[in-house]
Protein backbone atom coordinates (compact mmCIF):
# COMPACT_ATOMS: atom_id res chain seq x y z
CA UNK A 1 0.00 0.00 0.00
CA UNK A 2 1.33 3.60 -0.72
CA UNK A 3 0.94 6.16 2.05
CA UNK A 4 1.84 9.60 2.12
CA UNK A 5 4.41 10.81 4.77
CA UNK A 6 1.56 11.73 7.00
CA UNK A 7 0.15 8.84 7.09
CA UNK A 8 3.77 6.90 7.66
CA UNK A 9 4.11 9.63 10.61
CA UNK A 10 0.63 9.17 12.59
CA UNK A 11 1.16 5.36 13.04
CA UNK A 12 5.22 5.51 14.02
CA UNK A 13 3.96 8.37 16.32
CA UNK A 14 2.19 5.82 18.39
CA UNK A 15 5.08 3.91 18.13
CA UNK A 16 7.08 6.84 19.70
CA UNK A 17 4.34 7.82 22.22
CA UNK A 18 4.92 4.42 23.42
CA UNK A 19 8.86 4.13 23.16
CA UNK A 20 8.22 1.11 21.37
CA UNK A 21 11.83 -0.36 20.33
CA UNK A 22 12.63 0.25 16.37
CA UNK A 23 13.32 -3.29 16.19
CA UNK A 24 10.17 -4.07 17.48
CA UNK A 25 8.18 -0.95 15.37
CA UNK A 26 9.83 -2.01 12.30
CA UNK A 27 8.13 -5.37 11.82
CA UNK A 28 4.90 -4.12 13.50
CA UNK A 29 4.85 -1.56 10.94
CA UNK A 30 5.48 -3.94 7.80
CA UNK A 31 2.53 -6.61 9.08
CA UNK A 32 0.29 -4.16 9.34
CA UNK A 33 0.81 -1.83 6.16
CA UNK A 34 1.85 -4.89 4.10
CA UNK A 35 0.99 -7.51 5.72
CA UNK A 36 4.86 -9.36 5.61
CA UNK A 37 5.10 -12.02 8.02
CA UNK A 38 6.85 -10.34 11.09
CA UNK A 39 8.32 -13.80 12.02
CA UNK A 40 8.04 -16.39 14.58
CA UNK A 41 8.32 -14.49 17.67
CA UNK A 42 6.05 -11.36 16.65
CA UNK A 43 3.84 -14.04 15.27
CA UNK A 44 3.72 -15.66 18.53
CA UNK A 45 3.02 -12.52 20.26
CA UNK A 46 0.28 -11.42 17.63
CA UNK A 47 -1.38 -14.30 18.31
CA UNK A 48 -1.11 -14.03 22.22
CA UNK A 49 0.79 -17.46 22.30
CA UNK A 50 3.09 -16.84 25.36
CA UNK A 51 4.82 -19.75 25.44
CA UNK A 52 5.69 -20.07 21.99
CA UNK A 53 6.55 -16.04 22.17
CA UNK A 54 9.25 -16.60 24.61
CA UNK A 55 10.71 -19.92 22.78
CA UNK A 56 11.61 -17.74 19.79
CA UNK A 57 12.28 -15.07 21.57
CA UNK A 58 15.80 -13.33 20.52
CA UNK A 59 18.16 -12.93 23.86
CA UNK A 60 19.03 -9.36 23.25
CA UNK A 61 14.89 -8.85 23.56
CA UNK A 62 14.29 -7.90 27.09
CA UNK A 63 10.46 -7.39 29.23
CA UNK A 64 10.51 -3.92 29.17
CA UNK A 65 10.56 -3.75 25.21
CA UNK A 66 8.44 -6.35 25.36
CA UNK A 67 5.99 -4.66 27.66
CA UNK A 68 6.02 -1.29 25.42
CA UNK A 69 5.11 -2.88 22.60
CA UNK A 70 2.03 -5.14 24.26
CA UNK A 71 0.96 -1.55 25.47
CA UNK A 72 0.86 -0.20 22.16
CA UNK A 73 -1.04 -3.20 20.37
CA UNK A 74 -3.74 -2.89 23.22
CA UNK A 75 -3.56 1.07 23.01
CA UNK A 76 -3.54 1.34 19.34
CA UNK A 77 -3.50 -2.12 17.08
CA UNK A 78 -7.20 -2.96 15.30
CA UNK A 79 -7.97 -6.09 16.94
CA UNK A 80 -8.48 -7.79 13.63
CA UNK A 81 -4.97 -7.70 13.09
CA UNK A 82 -3.60 -10.03 16.98
CA UNK A 83 -5.37 -11.85 19.54
CA UNK A 84 -4.98 -15.22 17.65
CA UNK A 85 -3.33 -17.01 15.24
CA UNK A 86 -6.63 -16.96 12.82
CA UNK A 87 -6.70 -13.26 12.78
CA UNK A 88 -2.53 -13.05 12.45
CA UNK A 89 -3.79 -15.03 9.28
CA UNK A 90 -6.89 -13.33 8.22
CA UNK A 91 -4.83 -10.07 8.65
CA UNK A 92 -1.75 -11.88 6.01
CA UNK A 93 -4.90 -12.38 3.55
CA UNK A 94 -6.13 -9.12 3.41
CA UNK A 95 -5.80 -6.96 0.79
CA UNK A 96 -3.94 -3.44 0.33
CA UNK A 97 -7.58 -1.51 0.42
CA UNK A 98 -8.83 -3.71 3.36
CA UNK A 99 -5.91 -3.33 5.56
CA UNK A 100 -6.23 0.45 4.89
CA UNK A 101 -9.16 0.74 5.94
CA UNK A 102 -9.28 -1.09 8.73
CA UNK A 103 -6.22 1.28 9.94
CA UNK A 104 -8.29 4.35 9.11
CA UNK A 105 -10.85 2.81 11.22
CA UNK A 106 -8.13 2.74 14.24
CA UNK A 107 -6.87 6.19 13.41
CA UNK A 108 -3.51 4.88 12.67
CA UNK A 109 -3.51 6.66 9.18
CA UNK A 110 -5.57 9.00 7.41
CA UNK A 111 -7.38 8.92 4.81
CA UNK A 112 -6.92 9.42 1.31
CA UNK A 113 -9.30 12.46 1.44
CA UNK A 114 -7.10 14.13 4.96
CA UNK A 115 -4.00 13.31 3.16
CA UNK A 116 -4.88 15.24 -0.03
CA UNK A 117 -6.26 18.21 2.16
CA UNK A 118 -3.06 18.43 4.31
CA UNK A 119 -1.09 18.79 1.45
CA UNK A 120 -2.94 21.02 -0.59
CA UNK A 121 -2.82 23.36 3.16
CA UNK A 122 0.96 22.94 3.24
CA UNK A 123 1.03 21.08 6.58
CA UNK A 124 3.94 19.80 7.61
CA UNK A 125 5.05 16.54 7.61
CA UNK A 126 5.33 14.93 10.92
CA UNK A 127 9.14 14.36 12.43
CA UNK A 128 8.39 10.58 13.17
CA UNK A 129 7.22 10.16 9.43
CA UNK A 130 10.89 8.47 9.00
CA UNK A 131 10.82 5.03 11.64
CA UNK A 132 14.82 6.06 11.86
CA UNK A 133 13.62 9.00 14.18
CA UNK A 134 11.57 6.71 16.95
Amino acid sequence: MKLTEYSKGRLRATFSKWEVDKDFADPMYNYLIFGFDPGGFFTAVLANDFAAAVQRSHPSNNISALKRLVGWMNDCMPSDAYGSYTAVTEWYKMDDEDRRYCLERHHLLYTTKEEVWKALNGEPVDRYARLEDI
